[in-house]
């Protein structure tokens, strides 16, 4: 075999089965340094959604799901709804910052899977204060949602809780047809737990799509909290065109050297 027909062939398996996972979405909340309010007691906290001006890593987007009794879908309520926790609860193996959602209202991140496979969701979770009937609730949506930057005076998100970070994605609103039923592969729908967990799940479903939208949030959980921490979302790049093209190369010059060492013999 040709020294050429050989390297363009290792090289080819080479890169097609060595692509490493790589990190899409990132968030710790170990940024944040400020926690002036106390919300319940004893709980220091960062009222509002995360913010990358008050340490946030990522970008995140703010929405009420579902009608509650006490909120509705304006930018202050929801916010009203969102924080992040100095402390992930007081005897709990989670000491660190955490996000928190409460009462039908969520966080939710943006990623683009364009390009890759094998993509994968991680975080940890709990509850505080949670009833029989509350339930943290995670899922995605893929393709885009008009209500950010749209449902108030068509702002866009920065990623600092400007006006167009929210959005009214309750059933029966004006954004219906955006309702968590519609739309939305629910992932998990959990209830009360006062001890973290891990969870992982496959989003390869929604892979080589250029927005997908993860979201965590609380259904019902009035004055009663969700967690979550350490979320990060991988994916595997998919082999670029040229890659294969190598291999091809390299598959096709060991065939052209079978084919003339037959016929030098015959």
């Amino acid at each position: 075999m040709p020294k050429l027909a050989a390297l363009s062939l290792l090289l080819g398996f080479s890169a097609a089965n060595n692509a490493q996972a790589v990190s899409l979405f990132s968030e710790n909340f170990e940024g944040y340094t400020s926690f002036p309010t106390f919300d319940p007691f004893l709980d220091p906290v960062n009222s509002g959604i995360a913010k990358l001006s008050e340490g946030a890593q990522q970008t995140w987007y703010g929405a009420r799901f579902e009608d509650t009794s006490s909120g509705n879908g304006t930018v202050s309520s929801i916010d009203g709804d969102l924080a992040v926790q100095k402390f992930g609860g007081l005897f709990t193996t989670n000491n660190t910052h955490t996000g928190r959602v409460a009462d039908d209202a969520g966080m939710l991140f943006k990623i683009s899977t364009v390009g890759y496979s094998s993509v994968n969701l991680n975080f940890d979770w709990r509850t505080f204060q949670s009833e029989t009937t509350d339930r943290l609730v995670v899922g995605y949506h893929v393709g885009s949602i008009a209500d950010f930057g749209g449902d108030f005076a068509g702002s866009a998100c920065a990623g600092n809780g400007e006006a167009g970070c929210y959005a009214d994605l309750r059933s029966g609103s004006t954004s219906a047809a955006n309702a968590w039923t519609t739309g939305w592969t629910e992932l998990m729908r959990v209830s009360s737990s006062n001890s973290w967990n891990a969870a992982s799940f496959d989003l390869s479903a929604a892979a080589g799509n250029s927005e997908v939208y993860v979201a965590f949030w609380m259904d019902n959980g009035n004055g009663d909290y969700a967690k979550f921490d350490n979320v990060l979302v991988t994916a595997t790049p998919v082999p670029e065109a040229d890659t294969y093209a190598m291999l091809l190369a390299g598959l096709g010059l060991v065939g052209y050297t079978v084919s003339r060492r037959k016929r030098s013999f015959s």
